[in-house]
């Protein structure tokens, strides 16, 4: 008996959940662009204005950005997790609980880890693997990278409670600040300080400082909800935090070993006009994979809300828009990167000829594996919005080492440098192949649609529901929603008089959303129906309009508006539960009847 009414046609698609990942995907490219932005900027002024053996010890400790963000993931992709599931349930309490937990711990732990890293700078830049000729500048670089350690967590995980609020705009500032800080405090350590490799860590510091001021300024404003209380943390959810976070730890830490490896290949195939070649790669990697590697966070989010609510078909809407993005968005920027590759080489190399060709072979190569990154980033962050742990562990591992490594070990010998290149590509399509084998596995059969490649356990979303589905944009639809929704109710043997209510709700809350002009032209309001076996309803209102929590609401009415407004005030008297959460910049109201 597990079936559905919808009304968006097939092979369309759901104009809130486009809108959602639309704005979703903007705030995360946004977001990232503090650390891919100040990354960019660091190599760029690296490689032009202080030479080759300083742009190779940066390529050395690039890996360091890795290691931070072990503890960045943990927390914030962790807690970005754990807080979608308890938004899809409606559960704000426990949102505030894990803010103030991954706060506590961000700072805690980021501290200790730049005290330790300063002190033990030389060990670890020898770690990294700096030579006897590069270790000044190694080390250098990154103690003025340590001092930002707590600005570099902190951003992390404030931005994903900033996002989950709607709040694009502060964490747009927080880009702006960034940027404007690492490019000025870089142009003065060239031109003025003069202090080489630790002046371009220490501005790079500087900037996440500049951006975890906006940030914090961000929750004094009014509209956030989320406040720092130690006294309200509950202890017992740390385990969830860090068992969903662990995945995205787990490639970061793949992200430390994997450099570590294939820069020893590197060097010893190519020697330091190679190392060069793959700083410049690694440099401007970030940049044109942003948007595969955003979707992927967007995914996390949104997908995260929806396994909560237990809702396939969004779940399923989610990531066909995302691959559709994939498609018209990552496949242009891998051909323009290919077609660009001795432009941007240049713009990091300037006139240095010696590794100029080298530097292009790598980038056209690397331009391949842009699409089938994206592909694979989507699945990894899905598996983790899913609480798949196991299998988000095992590819992690696969796509961040194994398959690299192994290839680059076997490309390298037969093809010499140019191998090396072409591992980049051939190990991501090792894992694409590896996700539709594993989706051939769970359906047992050959997947022929993203339906097929879901890996939702038995049972997902209740063995005997009937659901209901419709998007709503004008008031004709809302009353042409409200009759279908009685209908439907009648249809699956709910009384006539509980058959009247969900038509009543349906009504009162898609009309008021109009009439109150809480949505403008473009936006819609989306209702889901669903009716247990044993006759228990629940209807969901998701829309991305203006902020409306509709018990507080009813609260503020005066005499007239009662009057106007009764429908409503009726929904809110006959209702056995309502729950309202405001998540992605859209609302999300429960009620069961």
């Amino acid at each position: 008996m597990n079936d559905t009414v919808k009304t968006v046609p097939s092979g369309e698609e759901s104009t809130i959940i486009k809108s959602i990942l639309r704005t979703a995907l903007i705030a995360m490219i946004v977001a990232d662009l503090v650390e891919v932005v100040a990354s960019v900027i660091d190599g760029m002024i690296t490689g032009r204005f202080l030479g080759s053996s300083q742009m190779a010890a940066y390529g050395i400790v690039k890996p360091f950005f890795s290691i931070t963000g072990m503890l960045s993931a943990v927390l914030s992709s962790g807690a970005m997790t754990v807080t979608s599931g308890y938004l899809g349930k409606g559960d704000m309490r426990k949102t505030k609980q894990i803010f103030s937990l991954t706060c506590f711990l961000g700072i805690t732990m980021s501290v200790t880890m730049a005290v330790l890293g300063i002190l033990f700078a030389q060990p670890f830049a020898i770690l990294l693997g700096a030579t006897k000729e590069l270790l000044p500048d190694v080390k250098s670089y990154l103690i003025g990278l340590l001092t930002g350690v707590p600005a570099i967590v902190m951003g992390n995980v404030l931005t994903v409670f900033l996002q989950l609020e709607g709040k694009y705009k502060n964490v747009t500032g927080s880009v702006i600040a960034t940027v404007l800080v690492d490019l000025v405090g870089d142009m003065l350590t060239v031109f003025f300080f003069k202090n080489g490799m630790l002046g371009i860590g220490l501005a790079t510091s500087a900037s996440y400082y500049a951006s975890l001021v906006i940030l914090l300024i961000s929750f004094k404003t009014s509209g956030v909800s989320l406040k720092l209380n130690l006294r309200d943390i509950d202890w017992s959810i740390s385990k969830d935090l860090f068992s969903k976070g662990m995945p995205k730890a787990t490639r970061r830490l793949c992200n430390v070993l994997r450099p570590w490896l294939i820069n020893r290949m590197v060097l010893m195939i190519g020697g330091a006009v190679a190392m060069t070649a793959l700083s410049v790669q690694n440099s401007s990697a970030e940049l044109f994979e942003l948007l595969g590697t955003c979707c992927g966070d967007a995914v996390v989010m949104m997908c995260g809300i929806f396994y909560g609510e237990e809702n396939k078909g969004d779940l399923r809407e989610t990531m066909m828009i995302a691959f559709r993005y994939v498609l018209y968005g990552v496949i242009p920027i891998a051909i323009l990167c290919f077609i660009g590759a001795r432009f941007v080489v240049g713009f990091y190399l300037g006139g240095q000829t010696d590794a100029m060709d080298t530097a292009v072979t790598c980038m056209r190569m690397y331009a391949f594996k842009l699409p089938i990154l994206a592909f694979n980033e989507i699945y990894l962050n899905y598996f983790q919005s899913i609480g798949d742990v196991k299998r988000s562990h095992i590819l992690s591992v696969l796509h961040r080492l194994v398959y690299i490594v192994i290839s680059a070990f076997l490309l390298g010998n037969l093809f010499g440098i140019t191998g090396i290149w072409a591992a980049f590509p051939v190990s991501e399509l090792l894992l694409a192949c590896t996700i539709v084998g594993m989706a051939a596995k769970h359906e047992k059969k050959v997947p022929i649609g993203i339906s097929d490649m879901l890996f939702l356990p038995p049972g997902f979303g209740g063995l005997n529901v009937s659901r209901f589905y419709r998007e709503v944009h004008t008031k004709e639809e809302a009353v042409e929603a409200s009759v279908a929704a009685e209908k439907f109710c009648i249809e699956h043997g709910l009384d006539s008089r509980k058959a009247y209510y969900a038509s009543l709700c349906v009504e009162e809350m898609t009309v008021h959303s109009l009439i109150r002009r809480f949505l403008k032209i473009g936006q819609s309001s989306a209702v889901y129906l669903s009716i247990t076996d044993n006759g228990e309803l629940t209807i969901r209102f998701r829309d991305n309009g203006k902020h409306f929590v509709l018990t507080k609401w009813c609260d503020i009415l005066n005499e007239e508006e009662k009057i106007s407004y009764i429908g409503i005030r009726m929904i809110t008297s006959i209702a056995k539960d309502i729950t309202y959460t405001n998540s992605l910049d859209t609302n999300n109201i429960m009620i069961k009847l």
